[in-house]
């Protein structure tokens, strides 16, 4: 097991020492919250003045990767993350991993994991605009943002299958089970974080719950045929609908926005309808009941689901 606490503050001092448009380090992770084990990796967020990006991450990874070189390792980046900055990733050969992470006051993610670093220095500057994001993480605004993030995945899906693209389908797919995992967390009252849900499950002890098992139960169609590709989606579509429905205190905003969810829904349900022609099929299996048979084909099927639902 590495220090990684040792690691942190020689990165740190050196950012403070050598780059002069830094304002903070924090670590990131698992490292900030203190769940780590000895497997975690450590991540570093850099906040730079404002800036090119790009460019202002690749001057700090010129500064710190010397710092971390080995004789076996590979190095990534820098390349943007959604929702984490842009990032720069050295991989070792005992298994451990150091992430970088750089970001400026306007490309800082309005994300939860953002209000858990914890900054080494610099938090004068870090902090208030910490305090800032927080105040934009409304219910309203996380709602609109899942409610997309399920309409997007949706269609994609629904495209890739009409086209038979099934390695397309299944890749969209899994980020869907992400999303329907981050929609259970957040009513669960946990933050609403796609990128990181599916490692929460566990930690949380949530592995029993009922909505996830139903969620666990759809992801095992994923290596199946576009029947049951169909079944998976519909059954991640039902329960990620059925979680924004329930959603407490939902301003006319969120409820006007699920009903055009549910609407834009329904034409990319019918382009899987109509690429199965008028061939009939076998229902889909549910993921209740996989040997489930029908003389309904499972596309019609799928859209009689999106109607009842």
């Amino acid at each position: 097991m590495r220090d990684c606490s040792q690691l942190a503050a020689r990165l740190s001092q050196a950012t403070l020492q050598h780059c002069p448009h830094a304002l903070a380090v924090a670590l990131g992770g698992s490292q900030a919250s203190g769940r780590h084990d000895d497997q975690s990796d450590l991540d570093l967020v850099v906040l730079l003045a404002e800036g090119p990006l790009i460019d202002g991450a690749r001057q700090v990874a010129a500064v710190l990767l010397p710092l971390v070189t080995e004789p076996v390792q590979l190095v990534g980046g820098p390349t943007w993350k959604e929702g984490f900055g842009c990032r720069s990733s050295v991989l070792y050969a005992d298994g451990f991993k150091l992430e970088l992470f750089v970001v400026t006051p306007d490309t800082l993610p309005v994300v939860e994991r953002v209000l858990r670093w914890q900054p080494l220095w610099g938090s004068r500057h870090l902090m208030p605009l910490q305090a800032a994001v927080a105040r934009q993480l409304t219910n309203d605004r996380i709602a609109a943002r899942a409610q997309f993030d399920v309409g997007y995945a949706h269609m994609s899906i629904c495209r890739h299958l009409s086209r038979g693209e099934l390695f397309a389908a299944r890749h969209v797919l899994c980020s869907l089970v992400a999303i329907a995992l981050a929609l259970r967390l957040f009513q669960l009252g946990r933050a609403y974080d796609p990128v990181a849900s599916v490692k929460r499950i566990v930690r949380e002890g949530l592995d029993s719950d009922r909505v996830v098992r139903e969620i666990e139960a759809a992801s095992t169609l994923l290596g199946g045929n576009d029947l049951q590709l169909a079944a998976a989606l519909h059954a991640l579509r039902r329960v990620c609908w059925a979680i924004l429905r329930d959603l407490p205190e939902r301003s006319k905003g969120v409820c006007t926005a699920q009903q055009h969810l549910e609407e834009i829904a329904a034409a990319p349900e019918r382009w899987i309808e109509a690429s199965a022609g008028q061939v009939a099929a076998r229902e889909y299996p549910s993921p209740s009941h996989p040997g489930a048979v029908s003389e309904v084909n499972a596309p019609h099927h799928l859209l009689q689901g999106h109607r009842l639902g």
